[in-house]
């Protein structure tokens, strides 16, 4: 703003000690106020015209900003439209634009391989892992093999099973990532939990899991309903597997402010930071894959919401606000 202010001032001020040069060498003493009226009209023409010009051209480099701007801001990865940006008087936001179009290829191009990888390396995956899986079930039915074929084949079939859902799980993750939800809506947590304890009703039975409620408002959610049933059902489990077997208990709250969910366990074995890191597990349990949690926090960020652990009193706790 200063050079600016500059800008207008310099030549007003040479305008004007120009005219009293002129004034004081060429004029008499008794006619300067007449000669100073005469001169001071170019100089207040001039510094007037200077800012016109100078303000309808910042003004015109604004509107090219803008302009760039908001088409950055309708740029969808996902849609094949291409990008096309107004041609500019200045010759440098023309230049920008050319490089602005050759990187959103660029990005859209690399993009679309990521995507196809995944798609196709989830069809290349799961195939053989069926395969496996149905030949393995085979052998074990068969009455000819010993104890120990019947243990090292269960033990393919167990790890084969796992494969399965890592690939799933990292599937899903790319998905989150990638922004494939658009299902948005203004998702009701309690409506959601509650369509979840159901499906895993017999599993909380078998281990005779305590199920609190504590529901004092109506926690609510501009999201992805898909990515809510994602999240709380990852949440569920996750409480149930690494709960006290006939002994534990998951504690849910919901009010207005926040959703929580606390379950009965021993103290975590790492730190608080790695819980939320993919392939990080807690637990000697098989079935996890060290994926939910990490799943969790994905869609946390991408639904602006927070989530936070705790452990206190052998309580694992965590809880999730709105940003």
């Amino acid at each position: 703003m200063k050079r600016l202010k500059l800008l207008y001032i310099i030549p007003a001020l040479l305008s004007f000690f120009s005219a009293f040069i002129l004034i004081r060498f060429f004029f008499s003493p008794e006619n300067y106020w007449k000669a100073f009226v005469v001169a001071i009209i170019p100089a207040l023409i001039l510094a007037i015209g200077f800012r016109v010009i100078t303000y309808r051209r910042i003004q015109l480099i604004r509107k090219q900003l803008f302009q760039i701007l908001e088409t950055l801001e309708e740029f969808d990865v996902d849609e094949p439209k291409k990008v096309e940006f107004e041609e500019s008087p200045f010759p440098i936001f023309n230049d920008l634009n050319e490089y602005l179009v050759e990187l959103i290829d660029r990005v859209r191009k690399n993009y679309q391989a990521n995507k196809q990888f995944t798609q196709n390396a989830s069809h290349e995956l799961q195939t053989p892992l069926a395969v496996i899986k149905g030949h393995v079930e085979i052998l074990l039915q068969s009455p000819k093999i010993g104890k120990k074929e019947i243990e090292s084949l269960a033990a393919v079939l167990q790890n084969t099973n796992r494969l399965s859902k890592i690939n799933s799980a990292l599937i899903l993750l790319s998905k989150i990532e990638h922004q494939r939800f658009s299902d948005s809506a203004n998702v009701d947590f309690e409506k959601i939990m509650e369509e979840v304890l159901k499906n895993f009703k017999d599993l909380i039975a078998i281990q005779e899991i305590k199920i609190e409620k504590n529901y004092t408002g109506k926690f609510k959610v501009a999201m992805s309903e898909t990515l809510a049933e994602i999240l709380i059902a990852n949440l569920v489990q996750n409480a149930i597997r690494h709960n006290i077997e006939n002994l534990g208990f998951i504690r849910i709250e919901i009010s207005n402010e926040k959703f929580s969910i606390s379950n009965s366990g021993l103290a975590p074995k790492m730190s608080i930071e790695s819980l939320f890191k993919r392939f990080k597990r807690d637990s000697d349990v098989e079935e996890s894959l060290g994926l939910g949690l990490s799943i969790v926090k994905r869609i946390c960020d991408q639904s602006g919401l927070e989530v936070n652990y705790e452990f206190k009193d052998e309580l694992h706790r965590l809880v999730i606000e709105v940003l």
